[in-house]
């Protein structure tokens, strides 16, 4: 091979820095070292990549090509070299965390903000699951780690921590019918009027399907938001997450009710595969667990 990395470098930064010296004080090199690197190249290669102008170069457009490729190569080269450090050293080039929708966002944002003035430079990819779908991102490698709902699907690999649970409250919009209902809601009541639920995320384990009866009149969404903003409308009604909507009930777009069959609080658990124990990994188990705590 007449081209290498090495001789890109070279010519890059010449062109850069417009003349043979200078490039030679940048690449701490022999001026007759970096003259003979780049003459030889054109020799080898049939062509010129400068033209000459006593002290000072230009890029000929036969350079001007090769730079155009060349530096792509060089800051692919570069990347890899880092992402081989880091692997060496222990610290993960990215990290992927999946979410239940329940957990508050406003959370890991707090947590983001430290996280970057740690000494862990890796990559952070954060998702949101629901159900089911936050414990089967783990186990098929979309997420390195993963706060979820529930208990996990049997078979192991993985390890959990317990890091708190959700209290969840049924609430409509003021003007919605079952607002008007007095004592406590009974499941003929909720079966009377559409409820909004969520989704389960998963894509191939079996789906969970929480706060709403057979045959009950439902819409589906794929966001808590969502969720939250169509019970807003008045649109339908359901449980969610008591935090969630602690705004909107201070507000009085929602009014919690009673109702005879409660959802019960939903426990959440940190979980990652049992043999991944990368520093930022590490960072995020205790972070994480320490942020519900709070």
């Amino acid at each position: 091979m007449k081209l290498t990395l090495e001789a890109i470098k070279i010519i890059d930064t010449i062109a850069k820095s417009g003349s043979f010296s200078k490039a030679s004080e940048i690449l701490h090199k022999a001026p007759s070292t970096i003259s003979y690197s780049v003459a030889k190249i054109e020799e080898q290669m049939g062509f010129k990549f400068f033209e000459r102008n006593g002290p000072h170069v230009t890029l000929t457009e036969l350079g001007t090509v090769l730079l155009e490729e060349g530096r792509t190569l060089l800051t692919a080269v570069t990347d890899l070299e880092t992402r081989l450090n880091k692997m060496a050293s222990g610290v993960e080039v990215s990290l992927n965390i999946a979410l239940d929708a329940i957990f508050p966002m406003e959370r890991v944002a707090s947590l983001l903000s430290r996280f970057k003035t740690s000494q862990v430079a890796t990559e952070v990819n954060i998702s949101r699951e629901v159900m089911m779908g936050a414990w089967e991102a783990l186990l098929k490698f979309r997420a390195d780690i993963i706060v979820a709902v529930g208990e996990g699907p049997s078979g192991g690999g993985y390890s959990t921590y317990p890091i708190g649970v959700v209290p969840f409250i049924f609430c409509v919009a003021p003007y919605h019918p079952l607002a008007k209902k007095e004592g406590i809601l009974t499941k003929c009541d909720l079966l009377d009027h559409t409820a909004i639920i969520v989704t389960d995320s998963a894509r191939y384990m079996p789906l969970r399907t929480v706060g709403v009866y057979e045959g009950q009149k439902r819409i589906t969404v794929s966001t808590l938001e969502d969720k939250i903003l169509l019970q807003k409308r008045g649109i339908g009604h359901g449980f969610v997450p008591k935090y969630a909507v602690r705004h909107e009930l201070k507000s009085g777009e929602l009014i919690e009710l009673p109702v005879m069959e409660a959802h019960k609080e939903e426990n959440l658990y940190l979980a990652w595969r049992t043999h991944d124990e990368g520093l930022a990994l590490s960072w995020w188990k205790e972070a994480l667990a320490e942020e519900w705590i709070k």
